[in-house]
């Protein structure tokens, strides 16, 4: 196991104050960097697919994050960690599996609203980062629920677990991408939203994300009531 410390920022808490979600990325990537830097891992090998499990909410604090990677075969499995005095607490887990990238087809019939990139996006090769994509896609998840929820909003609900499969390089360009979001399966206090990005001919980057129900004022989860369930309902292809 390598283990790489990463410091906190103000920068990095959303608004219910928890570390923002993309953040988790930029810490395992900074441990994966360490591991390339130290020998233990090669550059340049090509994420294909990368996973984050949230376990609990993280807050700012003076104690550094702690990212604990190990290899396993093609997967860097990276717990991001606090050290405290009852021991270790890990608040996500990312696997993000290296090898070779497969195309994929625009899903039809779904709902498309544009997506700009931003240069610092980019990194130096061009190409956007891996922690930026999930940012698009998290941008994809609120843009889609504000524009298409009548009532339900972000902070409604909390990301449990979520994926993305990468297609293709995303590089600059000035028009927008298509974004597309739709619901695949809503349960009693979650539901499955899967995304795509793409420049109208080709995926570029896919995502199969569990959103979970939230309670703001308890920062509990909740399950959805009737009205609530039958809305997301509709956003199901």
């Amino acid at each position: 196991m390598h283990e790489h410390l990463v410091p906190m920022r103000w920068a990095d808490l959303d608004s219910l104050q928890h570390v923002n979600n993309v953040v988790y990325l930029a810490y395992a990537a900074e441990g994966r960097a360490a591991m390339v830097a130290d020998g233990a891992l090669a550059p340049g090998l090509t994420p294909v697919t990368m996973t984050v499990r949230f376990l609990r909410p993280l807050r700012l604090g003076r104690r550094p994050v702690l990212v604990a990677s190990t290899v396993d075969g093609d997967d860097v499995v990276q717990q991001i960690a606090l050290d405290g005095d009852a021991g270790r607490t890990v608040f996500a887990e990312v696997t993000t599996t290296m090898g070779r990238r497969a195309a994929a087809d625009v899903h039809p019939d779904v709902a498309t609203l544009p997506m700009s990139l931003r240069r610092d996006d980019l990194d130096a090769d061009g190409a956007a980062t891996a922690t930026k994509v999930f940012e698009l896609f998290q941008e994809t998840r609120v843009l889609h629920i504000s524009s298409l929820l009548a009532t339900m909003r972000p902070g409604r609900f909390v990301v449990g677990t979520s994926s993305v499969t990468f297609r293709d390089d995303i590089r600059w360009r000035p028009e927008p991408l298509r974004t597309s979001a739709w619901i695949s399966r809503v349960g009693n206090g979650s539901f499955e939203m899967r995304s795509e990005l793409s420049d109208g001919t080709g995926v570029l980057a896919d995502s199969t994300t569990t959103l979970v129900g939230f309670d703001p004022s308890s920062q509990t989860a909740k399950t959805f009531d009737d009205a609530e369930r039958d809305q997301l309902r509709t956003l199901i292809p």
